[in-house]
């Protein structure tokens, strides 16, 4: 990839396109079984350090299924809009690193960077492409490719989801990523640890005796996606810090809820 600029994804579709252009994914256009099949093939395939893979027909679905599209450090690189991954981490670093000022010099000092996070925070917009079909009755998660990885595994999971809560009291958002259990065609139960800010939300919830109302976007561009997996700092939105990434804020949508 030397001496050639690598955009950054607007969207997955966008993501899978590039890494088909970089000879980095493979499409499979035989039927193969969500239920341990493709996963056992991805293992596979990551362990030799192969290309991402796109399952055009899997068991049960109509809806495509990709895997291992960060399997490997290039991919990471092309997800994240680098050449080398050293080009980037300047950039987690002063992220993570950034401590609000206390201050009147401190805020005048910090204010370029201040103003970078104000111009990076996002924007919610009336519509967007993941509401240009809206199904009313369901959706059902048996439409869904949905992924057992191991023969002793409790069921099917749900495996990239980013999980969005809010803290009921502050207001502040969580964007994480946890494993999603699959009980039925309409209900999963959530994999989070105690610790986890997800985890956090439902607590404060239960303290306040409330019902806590839980997103779950599948899909989007891969800076977004990765900035669900992120040690971002405590009380940074992961929309802001995907932003900060990928030098433009982050365009969501009000949920549709039945």
């Amino acid at each position: 990839m030397a001496g050639v600029k690598v955009p950054l994804m607007d969207s997955l579709r966008d993501f899978i396109a590039l890494l088909e252009k970089r000879k980095e994914l493979r499409r499979i256009p035989v039927e193969a079984d969500p239920v341990l099949e493709i996963a056992e093939v991805a293992r596979r395939v990551v362990s030799q350090e192969g290309p991402a893979l796109l399952f055009e027909r899997p068991k049960g679905s109509t809806i495509p299924l990709l895997i291992g599209a960060f399997g490997t450090w290039q991919r990471m690189c092309l997800a994240l809009g680098a050449e080398r991954i050293e080009e980037i981490v300047d950039r987690i670093e002063a992220i993570l690193k950034f401590e609000p000022p206390t201050t009147l010099w401190e805020k005048i000092k910090t204010l370029p960077k201040l103003k970078e996070f104000s111009d990076m925070v996002p924007r919610t917009k009336k519509s967007g492409p993941c509401q240009e079909v809206v199904i009313e009755n369901g959706p059902f998660l048996s439409s869904l490719p949905i992924l057992k990885c191991w023969p002793e595994d409790g069921g099917r999971y749900i495996t990239l989801p980013l999980v969005i809560t809010k803290d009921p009291e502050t207001g502040i958002r969580n964007v994480g990523m946890y494993r999603m259990q699959v009980y039925d065609d309409t209900t999963t139960g959530m994999h989070w640890h105690p610790q986890k800010h997800g985890a956090q939300h439902l607590r404060a919830h239960a303290k306040l005796r409330k019902r806590m109302e839980v997103a779950v976007a599948l899909g989007g561009d891969p800076v977004t996606i990765y900035s669900a997996t992120a040690p971002v700092p405590e009380g940074m939105d992961e929309f802001l810090f995907a932003g900060f990434l990928r030098k433009t804020p982050v365009e969501i949508v009000k949920c549709h809820t039945p």
